[in-house]
C-alpha cells in the first residue's frame, strides 16, 4: 500500500484514512529515521494500564485481575 502522509503546520502527521483506520487516536508510536526513511512502530498498550486507571477506592475483581495476568503472559509469549 502506497499513499501520502501530510505534515501539518502544527507538526502533526496526518495519515491516509486507510492506514489511520487501523489505529486509535490514543495510540502511541516509536519513531526513528533511517536515512531519508521515517519508521513508525505502534506501542502495544500494557494490560497493566487497566490497573493504573482503576479508581483508588474500587478493587479490581478476580476476573479482571485474571484477564490482565493472561494478557501479560500472551504478550510475553508473542515477543
Amino acid at each position: 500500500m502506497n499513499d501520502l502522509a501530510t505534515l501539518r503546520p502544527d507538526h502533526t502527521l496526518e495519515l491516509p484514512a486507510e492506514i489511520a483506520a487501523y489505529f486509535q487516536p490514543s495510540d502511541r508510536f516509536i519513531i526513528w529515521m533511517d536515512g531519508d526513511t521515517l519508521l513508525l512502530k505502534r506501542l502495544a498498550p500494557s494490560p497493566l494500564d487497566k490497573v493504573e486507571q482503576a479508581p483508588n477506592n474500587e478493587a479490581l475483581s478476580l476476573d479482571e485481575i485474571n484477564e490482565i495476568v493472561h494478557e501479560v503472559r500472551r504478550q510475553r509469549v508473542t515477543k
